[in-house]
């Protein structure tokens, strides 16, 4: 009994880990920003690679950064439709893993706010990037000082 419940223990023990850190979703959410580049990359395994510019900044090793989102595209559709989307604003939905895995995309555990691995699993919308917002404040009309009357 002690070394059925031991060789249990050893084959459980790995496995959940396993499970844990490499399938487990973490989070997931969406994300919305416009849409910078996408590209096919990988020595083994070629994965889509996407990156969106979010609005704000982040800070991190003593500057400011632009706040940008770093993820793997988990299909060619996808991927497709946000190279469509080059340039306009779009929202995703992703999932974060705790770790990565060669074959599902690159880490940027340096690049994005926090770690792990995001894919994009979905293009939610896509849009074309608005004007820029018009002032509701009249135009400042710029005046000369008044001067004193001479004396």
């Amino acid at each position: 009994m002690k070394k059925l419940l031991l060789v249990l223990f050893v084959l459980l023990l790995p496995a959940l880990y396993v499970y844990w850190f490499y399938f487990n979703v973490y989070s997931d959410g969406e994300r919305e920003g416009v849409m910078m580049k996408i590209s096919r990359k990988g020595n083994v395994f070629k994965t889509f690679e996407g990156e969106i510019m979010q609005p704000g900044f982040r800070t991190g090793g003593g500057s400011i950064n632009s706040n940008n989102f770093k993820f793997t595209a988990i299909d060619e559709a996808t991927s497709k439709k946000l190279s469509d989307a080059t340039g306009k604003t779009v929202k995703v939905h992703y999932v974060q893993y705790r770790r990565s895995l060669p074959w599902r995309g690159d880490n940027y555990d340096g690049d994005n706010a926090e770690t792990g691995q995001y894919v994009v699993d979905q293009v939610m919308s896509v849009s074309a990037n608005p004007a820029p917002a018009q002032s509701a404040l009249p135009p400042m009309v710029m005046t000369a000082p008044a001067t004193e009357p001479a004396k």
